[in-house]
């Protein structure tokens, strides 16, 4: 997408376009590597404008900034079609955990509990650690006090919170410390450096340690090749998402996509230890 479209002020249409249905949710694989099991998904959302073709969250988030009440019906959206798709596929027997991404305005909102509550009511027998909240790093937090009061009551819950794009921001060891999350996600700069920049290689290496020393789950994201699975692997991250696994998936074609891939999955081994 162009500088030009990305800069579209998209403010005031948001609710409107939710209710018309233009809104939809793509779902990306997230797996076990050296398992070849399939242990999750991101929900990502996509809007199919009228105008402006199909756009990715980056075009039309940044508008929403200043528009707490779209802002909050997107991600109230987004999370009830996220459970409606991991209830549906729970009910089938896949205990998938779907990860649905929220700003930290929306957590920091005062309707926030409420909703959030609504949403873990209707789960349907589904267990509510098969839902995490990924918190994007580069996301404003004007109350940390507050932010850890609501990142407690989700995992009093039973619901997970991540830092999104770890690394990618100034304040990475700073959120680390005072936030009490349960899992790191990697920026994609990093994974994008494997298996041959030797800086990328050595930060991965201490993120995963960290991760661990932590008791943190840990997550690559953006793995766009084999070469770069098996390096995280030798590095000790054996979670990853990215299109060298799969793109992100419709609803309707995410299950046969995942009998597909653990029937023979590319990533059953542990390679030798990375250079």
């Amino acid at each position: 997408m162009s500088g030009a479209r990305a800069c579209v002020d998209l403010r005031g249409e948001l609710v409107q376009a939710l209710g018309r249905g233009e809104l939809f949710l793509l779902f990306q694989p997230q797996v076990d590597l050296c398992r070849g099991r399939v242990v999750g998904a991101e929900a990502l959302c996509r809007w199919q404008h009228p105008r402006h073709g199909l756009l990715q969250p980056e075009d039309f988030l940044g508008s929403l900034d200043d528009d707490a009440d779209a802002g909050l019906a997107l991600a109230d959206w987004a999370l009830g079609e996220a459970l409606r798709c991991a209830t549906g596929w729970h009910a089938q027997g896949h205990g998938l955990q779907v990860g649905v991404n929220v700003g930290a305005a929306q957590l920091l909102d005062a309707r926030w509990p409420a909703r959030f509550d609504a949403h873990r009511q209707a789960l349907a027998g589904m267990p509510s650690a098969r839902l995490e909240l990924e918190l994007l790093e580069s996301s404003l937090i004007e109350d940390f006090a507050l932010m850890v009061q609501r990142i407690e009551a989700c995992q009093q819950a039973g619901v997970g919170v991540a830092l999104d794009d770890f690394g990618a921001g100034h304040s990475s060891l700073a959120w680390l410390r005072r936030l009490p999350v349960s899992s790191l996600k990697l920026d994609r700069a990093f994974i994008a450096g494997l298996p041959h920049r030797a800086a990328d290689t050595a930060i991965v290496r201490h993120l995963v340690a960290l991760a661990k020393e932590l008791r943190l789950a840990v997550v690559a994201e953006g793995v766009e090749s084999q070469a770069q699975g098996d390096c995280l692997i030798a590095l000790g991250c054996t979670l990853g998402q990215g299109f060298a696994i799969a793109p992100p998936l419709l609803p309707a074609d995410f299950l046969p996509w995942l009998r597909r891939y653990e029937a023979a999955p590319p990533w059953v081994r542990r390679p030798a230890a990375a250079a």
